[in-house]
């Protein structure tokens, strides 16, 4: 997995109060109401993800911002994240002229008076991927907090003097598109029936990895899974061992759960799960 930080093309506040003033240039990053209703503020930034590899998946994308000033005095603020719906400049906009945003929540963080200054971090996978395969308009993200009661929050924006407290989009991410495939629930057959089964089967094509992810959801000890590689979909076709064999301990204990991945040419791998005889499993495919 690899991990890039971007840092905001354009980054500003705007306020109520001065409802028709520019804070591009500013230093920080005001959020919530100050000193009395009408005294609003929020914050804006956009960044650019085209340096993330083409048919990547995004794995966890998160907004980190330095906490400097904190005047939050009894409830608690809800921080949240609402993508914007439209073009906007750092340079020009101001409270009159903002576009309009999502009422929806893309990520939110509470911060109470006892919040300490420092890195606060929100996860906003969700946004990001929609950002990087063009479903969501990438017209940046605003910063809303609470509007109803006084306290305000500040932030660092890049106009201040130490880079290190800067906002950034922290993103991980994989090259090759990831393939979510469906569930399957699974059960050992009973005797006298031989109590083996195989998962169904998935596609690896040229240069895929196939990864199984299976959770042991019975109270058995007795659930050993191994990887196998085919040339035919079909279940009554001849499947090989592409490994050991790899213990499940029953449900509710460390290692009720594991993760094996095939990576060697073949059109399709599976799943053969070996126990007593009823037991009950959770498989979870996916390939890239």
């Amino acid at each position: 997995m690899a991990a890039i930080t971007f840092l905001p093309i354009m980054d500003t506040y705007i306020s109520e109060w001065y409802a028709g003033q520019n804070f591009g240039f500013n230093q920080a990053l005001f959020v919530g109401q100050y000193r009395q209703s009408g005294d609003d503020y929020r914050s804006l930034m956009q960044f650019d993800l085209s340096s993330i590899p083409k048919n990547s998946t995004i794995e966890k994308a998160e907004l980190q911002l330095t906490l400097y000033r904190n005047e939050v005095t009894s409830d608690n603020i809800d921080l949240s994240v609402h993508r914007l719906l439209n073009k906007w400049s750092s340079y020009t906009i101001n409270w009159n002229t903002h576009p309009p945003f999502s009422p929806f929540r893309d990520g939110s963080v509470s911060i109470d008076q006892t919040t300490p200054l420092g890195l606060q971090s929100i996860d906003i996978s969700n946004l990001v991927r929609g950002w990087y395969d063009g479903s969501i308009p990438n017209n940046g993200l605003l910063l809303e907090g609470r509007d109803d009661n006084n306290g305000l929050i500040g932030f660092r924006s890049t106009s201040y003097l130490y880079s290190n407290d800067w906002p950034k989009l922290t993103i991980s991410f994989v090259e090759g598109i990831l393939e979510v495939k469906d569930t399957q629930e699974i059960t050992v057959p009973i005797l006298p029936y031989t109590p083996i089964i195989e998962s169904s089967p998935v596609a690896l094509g040229p240069r895929n990895v196939a990864t199984f992810m299976i959770l042991n959801t019975s109270d058995s000890p007795h659930i050993k899974a191994k990887i196998q590689l085919g040339f035919d979909n079909d279940p009554d076709a001849v499947f090989f061992d592409a490994g050991p064999w790899h213990d499940l301990e029953p449900q509710g204990y460390p290692g009720e759960a594991i993760a094996i991945s095939a990576s060697e040419a073949a059109e399709y791998a599976r799943v053969l799960i070996w126990g007593a005889g009823g037991e009950t499993l959770n498989v979870y495919p996916r390939t890239k």
